[in-house]
């Protein structure tokens, strides 16, 4: 919502019960004039590259300082930028911390809330400039519900004007905006926020602020250039335009203009802003025009726009600049633009490329890169040496000679260069370096060309060529050194060699020692600060000896101490210090008296200074005790120095200053009033004189004057005027131009208690522009009050000036009925043995007294704080006019419980890995989770052998109080599955399930039968015979059991064989076959078989009764081993 000031101020109150909210007085005022000259001077400023400071507050969005939780209260003076109206100076940021309130800040993290202990403003004073407009805006939002606060701007400690009423609820952030024009002669602005009434009336809570600006409008300032100073026909450049906002907030909508020349071509989808491709863009082909929209631009920063054209036209300056229209972001009221100065660029002619190559000459058997220093350019395409191609190259190294190679490169436009070299091949040996690794002795000198010498085939012996070209040799210091040598022979080969030299150490010991000085009668240890180190030894303090001491610190001289330390290998160091012993005078002032002319500067520290046989120059530490020193009165005054050293002594000194006249002239006048149009003479109405010279008003002179008679405003003359003396006085004469304006009542609504007395003309007062104080002309045209009875009055005055303007004014008076004072206490929540202090944080304040806190008495107090349960204490205050508050609190104490570990017993597998605080926490009544200060008294848990083992824990509160628990560990072995599976019987053709009633279990994994696997089945119920089925199965450790079952299947039924003598017939009746229980309880004896016929054999009554037999045999061998 945009928000305007139109005309006069209108006022809004809202009176909470109980609660009195400050009023303003609301002011008439003309914001058309000053309206008119800040949109003249934006406009103006709008093409200005240099602009005077921006106007911004600080803090807009409460980001600092930054707070932990969700909320903190703050002294103002740790809120950067913001002051408050609050009487305990408190200002309170909030955070939504772990979604707290339920509710995000309008901008940033962090917001403030007005209401942070009472009604009260929040508020900046900015330097500001007048003329200036402001553009303002602030997000506002209600707490519990619908929260009301005002924005007033102004002149600090004068009435502030109303802006704006905010009343927000709770739901969201309402955004408020506006502008605001400074005034003449207000160069320091309060920005202020007033909190009017909360949703539930509780004025320590509500109206929450944030993401505030009051800045002045944005300011762009454009340049412009290529990235080149020219490009050929037909190749690219970039038109970089740079945009600087120069102005207090962030510039928006911005639209670029730029007209191409016809020189030049615009590149489609060349358009990047700050290094990024844009699509915002329009090219008008009939205008060769280009459009560009850039979203904003922030406040202190700068946004390139690049734009690729292309050479169509030679020409020595293809010419480019840009035009912008902006508005400030937020607000549309006002369009700015800007221009930039413009860039040109010469398009070329399209030339060819530019081979580089030199002669060169390569040492017969050496190597030749013919690609080695060849480069290529071209004016269009650069660099083109990766484009070179050897056309020719007769170069052979092996063979002294000369020879050729060609080069030939092409560039992008089809010219070809060649150019062709000589290679000379030469024949060459380099010298030889005769030189061998030296050791030597820590100490020892070293010449590094001793046994040096050098040789050439061609050139014989080059010893004396030989140059040392690195030597870090430091023969007192035991190391390892290198030194290089190097030796050119007259063909130019070089050759180089290193040696190596090697420092061994032989080092004596150091003592470290330092001269001291003392104070006569000092105390005095000739080991303090000594200590002695050896290379080989290391630290050898302890092996230092005093040899000499003649040290006496009774009197005043110089000593000496001899020290003496021998290393392991006998190397013996001795070292003396001096010791000073010193006086212990007093320091000594130097000081003179002085003489001075009356008004003349004295400073009282010149010429003087202090020293101290100990300390030297103790200036610094001068003090003046005493100074009645008046430059502007004649005659004799005193000032008096103390200075005391190091030691304690103390000296002063006391020097006379005498002040002999010199008055300066002076002025009589007074400040000039006068209406626009009038005529103003400077020298009417002033005059100077001096005691020595008598009238100077001819000796005036105007300085400087600002006067103008066509325009209202306050003006300043100043004069200057010189006596014979030379002393120069200077006044500022103020010349008030006005319109005839009407005067102005000032008169505040009142409030006070029935039966007090009321005067209607206390505190109120009339001024005007032309007459000045005209109080005594007012006169009361109104008045119904009755300071007797409670109720809303109204008082109405009347004013008229010398110019017969009239002004009225009618004030409310509100009388009281006299209210009791309030009590302000909270319950109190508090651990058992800890002490209670009943009066903290409690306070009585009344409507007429204030407050009453002092007054409060305890009339009633059962609290035991050793013993838990509810309590009451009870309070009473009464007011100046007899009446009596009580109010009564309840206070809490708890028991103050140990803290409890929780934990459980633990099983585990033996060769598991086991971490004893696993799933072990702690918890206190008043502490929380207190975890991390659980400690592990004892554990003798081996998780590698099986057993029962106990780990104990401990754990103290923040109370002292100490918890153990105990819990029991179980290492298991870790034993194989078991396979649950029994022999089994089945009846010919019978199907047979292998995996029915067959389980397994495992110690650790429980069932584990669905993994049981079949490794091996030859069961075939068609055939009868003795099979076997093997099963196996895995734990959760790789622990594998196997077992196997046998499966009888018995024989098939056949009919009876008649045999050949039918009166004996044959019967092969075996015993009852008694089978395994639960299969089969019993087998009864089978009919007469057939003999099991197989394949090839013929009907045989022998065989069949001998096969019968067998399966008869095997069937009770079978049960007898079931049994």
């Amino acid at each position: 919502m945009l928000i305007k000031k139109i005309g006069a101020v209108s006022t809004a109150l809202v009176v909470l019960a109980g609660a009195s909210v400050p009023s303003y007085a609301a002011e008439q005022v003309n914001p058309a004039s000053y309206a008119t000259k800040a949109e003249t001077k934006l406009k103006n400023n709008a093409l200005k590259s240099e602009v005077e400071s921006p106007i911004k507050l600080v803090n807009g969005s409460f980001e600092e300082p930054q707070i932990a939780r969700s909320s903190q209260m703050f002294d103002a003076s740790e809120v950067p930028g913001w002051k408050t109206t609050a009487t305990d100076n408190t200002i309170e940021l909030q955070r939504n911390y772990n979604d707290f309130w339920k509710m995000d800040a309008a901008d940033g993290a962090q917001w403030a809330e007005l209401n942070a202990t009472m009604n009260s403003a929040l508020y900046q004073d900015i330097e500001t400039t007048p003329g200036t407009k402001i553009r303002w805006k602030v997000s506002h939002r209600g707490r519990d519900g619908v929260d009301t606060a005002e924005v007033r701007f102004g002149s600090p400690n004068q009435s502030l004007e109303l802006m704006a009423t905010m009343a927000s609820g709770s739901e969201d952030w309402t955004e408020y905006q506006g502008t605001y024009t400074i005034p003449e002669g207000q160069t320091v602005t309060r920005f202020e926020f007033q909190a009017i009434s909360t949703a539930d009336g509780d004025l320590t809570r509500g109206n929450y602020l944030d993401n505030i600006v009051f800045s002045s409008p944005s300011n762009l300032v454009v340049t412009d250039s290529y990235d080149k100073a020219s490009t050929p026909k037909g190749k690219q450049a970039k038109y970089n335009v740079n945009i600087a906002n120069n102005g207090g907030m962030e510039a928006g909508d911005i639209n670029l203009e730029i007209p191409l020349p016809a020189t030049l071509k615009y590149v489609p989808s060349s358009v990047t802003i700050n290094g990024t491709t844009t699509s915002d863009v329009t090219y008008n082909d009939a205008t060769h025009t280009l459009s560009v929209h850039v979203n904003q631009i922030a406040d202190g920063t700068t946004t390139t726009v690049g734009i690729g054209v292309e050479g169509l036209t030679e020409t020595n300056a293809a010419h480019m600049s840009t035009s912008l229209k902006y508005h400030d972001l937020g607000f549309t009221d006002t369009t700015y633009t800007a221009n930039s100065t413009g860039a040109d660029i010469a398009v070329t002619s399209n030339t060819a490329p530019v081979i580089a190559a030199d002669d060169t000459s390569v040492k017969k058997g050496g190597s030749f890169d013919p690609m080695a220093g060849v480069t290529a350019s071209d004016a269009e395409d650069g660099n083109l040496t990766s484009s070179i191609s050897v056309t020719a190259n007769d170069v052979d190294t092996s063979v002294e000679g000369t020879y050729h190679v060609t080069y030939s490169v092409t560039d992008s436009d089809g010219n070809t260069t060649t150019k062709t070299i000589t290679v000379t091949v030469s024949s060459n040996n380099a010298p030889v370096i005769t030189a061998a690794d030296k050791t030597l002795k820590k100490g020892a000198s070293f010449d590094p060309m001793a046994g040096v010498s050098a040789s050439d085939t061609e050139d014989g012996n080059v010893t004396d060529k030989v140059t040392v070209t690195a030597n870090d040799v430091d023969t007192s210091a035991v190391g390892t050194y290198h030194v290089t040598y190097s030796v050119t022979d007259s063909d130019g080969n070089t050759t180089t060699k290193t040696i190596t030299v090697t420092v061994t150490s032989n080092d004596a010991p150091v003592i470290t020692a330092s001269d001291k000085t003392l104070k006569k009668g000092g105390s005095f240890d000739p080991m303090v600060g000594v200590t002695a180190s050896d290379v080989e030894d290391g630290n050898v303090t302890d092996k230092v000896a005093v040899t000499a001491n003649d040290v006496d610190t009774s009197a005043v001289g110089t000593y000496h101490v001899t020290y003496s330390v021998t290393d392991s290998d006998g190397n013996t160091t001795t070292k003396t210090i001096t010791v000073t012993v010193t006086s212990n005078d007093a320091p000594v002032i130097i000081a003179s008296d002085q003489t001075i002319k009356n008004g003349k500067a004295f400073d009282v520290m010149a010429g003087v200074s202090a020293s101290d046989l100990e300390d030297g120059d103790v200036t610094g530490g001068i003090t003046v005790t005493a100074n009645d020193v008046d430059t502007n009165t004649v005659g004799t005054y005193h000032v008096t120095y103390s200075v005391t050293d190091s030691d304690g002594n103390t000296t002063t000194k006391t020097i006379t200053v005498t002040i002999t006249s010199n008055d300066a002239p002076t002025f009589t006048t007074s400040d000039v009033y006068l209406k626009v149009g009038d005529k103003f003479n400077p020298y009417a109405g002033i005059t100077a004189s001096d005691t020595e010279d008598g009238d100077l008003t001819d000796r005036i002179d105007i300085e400087s004057s600002d006067v103008d008679m066509t325009q209202p405003g306050t003006y300043a003359v100043e004069y200057s005027v010189t006596d014979s003396d030379n002393n120069t006085t200077k006044i500022t004469r103020h010349v008030y131009v006005r319109t005839n304006d009407k005067p102005v009542i000032h008169a505040s609504d009142q409030t006070f208690k029935a039966g007090a007395s009321f005067d209607p003309m206390a505190g109120m007062s009339a001024s005007d522009t032309e007459d000045g104080d005209i109080t005594a002309n007012v006169t009361i045209t109104a008045n119904d009050v009755d300071a007797n009875q409670a109720g809303t009055y109204h008082v109405t005055y009347s004013v008229t000036d010398s110019d017969d303007n009239t002004t009225t004014k009618t004030i409310t008076i509100t009388v009281l009925t006299n209210e009791k004072p309030v009590i302000t206490a909270a319950d109190i929540t508090q651990k058992a043995h800890r002490s209670v202090d009943p009066m903290a944080g409690v306070t009585a304040s009344d409507l007429e007294d204030g407050d009453l806190t002092a007054n409060i008495k305890i009339i009633a107090n059962d609290i035991n704080i050793d013993v838990p349960g509810e309590y009451h204490v009870t309070y009473s205050v009464l007011d100046s006019d007899g009446n009596e508050t009580e109010k009564t609190i309840t206070v809490t104490i708890l028991s103050n419980e140990a803290p409890v570990i929780h934990g459980q017993d633990v099983t585990f597998k033996a060769g598991k890995a086991f971490d004893p605080m696993a799933g072990v926490t702690a918890s206190d009544t008043e502490d929380g989770d207190i975890t991390s200060a659980i400690e592990m008294t004892a554990n003798d848990v081996n998780p590698d052998v099986a057993g029962v083992y106990h780990v104990t824990y401990s754990v103290t509160d923040s109370d002292g109080n100490t918890t153990e628990a105990t819990y029991t560990v179980t290492v298991l072995t870790n034993e194989k599955p078991v396979i649950h599976a029994t022999d089994q019987t089945l009846a010919y053709g019978q199907a047979f399930d292998p995996m029915a009633g067959v389980t397994a279990e495992d110690l650790e994994d429980g069932d584990l039968t669905g993994s049981i696997k079949i490794i091996s089945n030859d069961v075939n119920p068609l055939q009868a015979g003795i099979y076997h089925v093997t099963y196996s199965v895995t734990d959760a450790d790789g622990n594998e059991t196997q077992i196997t079952i046998t499966v009888l299947v018995g024989a098939q039924p056949v009919d009876p064989v008649i045999p050949a003598d039918p009166e004996t017939p044959m019967h092969v009746t075996p015993a009852p076959v008694q089978m395994a229980d639960p299969i089969v309880s019993s087998v009864s004896a089978p009919d007469p078989v057939r003999e099991l016929p197989k394949t090839g054999d013929t009907d045989n009554t022998a065989q069949v009764i001998t096969i019968g037999g067998l399966l008869a045999m095997l069937g009770a061998l079978f049960l007898r081993r079931k049994k």
